[in-house]
């Protein structure tokens, strides 16, 4: 069993977040005027509100997509597959979340594109918890338990499939139960007694010991997970063909985001509390994910399909185009939207705001 160990964060180190990154969110909107953008500017993200996301929170938070002449409202949900029917009947514009509910849409005959990679799995940033006086002390421990996951068919659940299977235990011993509200309401429910272990993400791992005691069973980043990718920024194939213009400039704001994401800690503490409203001492330690940057994987995407497949979230009438690779190939347009295959010139971030 792994207990994480949270510290608290002095009250002069969150006024020093919120200090920096106001100014640096001044700086980028007094210095860098609104582009014009060759579509609509109004842009609608469902996303997860988990530091995942952390690119798209940076970008919202610092004026990355204003730069891009872009008005971004965020519109919080508790899966992926959650949104799917809304952003095919055109009522979301971008989704942001796992990518297993899109490949099995993807399969089926929708057809979407992954605009941007958003994160991939690091040490102890998705995880399964327990209540701190659980009698489970091992992966093994679990057999023949209820698991809550922020929903069924989905990352956790494959996620949660490896790691058993990797301490062999049969995932088909488990039960899993989703919970509607998602990560945030999740380790109230555990505490409560739903469950005997969830799946959880960060910044709610850190809240669920700070706020209950609860301990970390099991890191997820290990074994044929790790440094898995988990989430991604996706469209219809319409709305792309339709408004390349837009996909172009959401995703040169995301990068800048990504970037920052990857350099800066405190931007990314920042922004996830704003956008989770939750206090410093839990965002102030929390573990941050691997941000990527520039052009969409093929091979990293394909890990994904190739889990699905193993572990039965992906049907075998797919497994010869998800073997083949021509499945992922088919969400991959061949490189960043506006750039070409070739991805971003060099030095193209050079034109995005600073945060000095």
């Amino acid at each position: 069993m792994c207990i994480r160990d949270f510290r608290l964060v002095p009250l002069a180190a969150s006024a020093i977040v919120a200090l920096t990154t106001g100014c640096a969110a001044a700086g980028a909107q007094a210095s860098s005027p609104a582009q014009p953008v060759s579509g609509p500017a109004d842009v609608t993200v469902a996303a997860l509100p988990a530091a995942d996301l952390a690119g798209l929170y940076i970008a919202q938070a610092d004026g990355l997509f204003a730069r891009q002449g872009l008005r971004v409202t965020i519109e919080p949900i508790a899966s992926s597959r959650a949104v799917i029917a809304d952003q095919l009947k055109g009522q979301v514009d971008i989704s942001a979340g796992a990518y297993i509910p899109y490949i099995s849409a993807q399969a089926a005959g929708a057809r979407f594109d992954i605009l941007a990679e958003a994160s991939t799995l690091q040490p102890d940033t998705r995880v399964l918890v327990t209540t701190g006086d659980s009698p489970i002390a091992t992966v093994g421990g679990l057999a023949g338990k209820t698991i809550g996951v922020n929903g069924t068919n989905s990352i956790g659940t494959l996620l949660i499939g490896m790691l058993l299977t990797d301490h062999g235990v049969s995932p088909a011993t488990v039960r899993f139960q989703t919970d509607p509200q998602g990560f945030p309401a999740m380790p109230a429910q555990l505490e409560h007694g739903k469950w005997s272990a969830a799946f959880l993400a960060e910044p709610y791992i850190t809240l669920a010991a700070e706020r209950y005691g609860e301990r970390v069973l099991a890191d997820l980043d290990q074994g044929p997970a790790l440094n898995f990718p988990i989430d991604g920024y996706v469209a219809t194939r319409a709305w792309v063909r339709r408004y390349p213009g837009t996909a172009a400039a959401f995703v040169r704001a995301i990068q800048a985001g990504q970037s920052l994401a990857n350099t800066d800690s405190v931007a990314v503490q920042a922004a996830i509390a704003k956008f989770d409203k939750l206090p410093p001492t839990v965002t102030g330690v929390m573990a941050l994910s691997g941000y990527p940057v520039g052009p969409v994987s093929e091979p990293s995407i394909q890990r994904v399909a190739q889990a699905m497949l193993q572990f039965g979230l992906l049907g075998q009438q797919y497994a010869a185009e998800a073997e083949r690779g021509t499945l992922v190939r088919s969400m991959v347009a061949g490189g960043l939207p506006g750039f070409g295959a070739g991805g971003p010139p060099p030095g193209w971030l050079l034109d995005q705001p600073s945060r000095s």
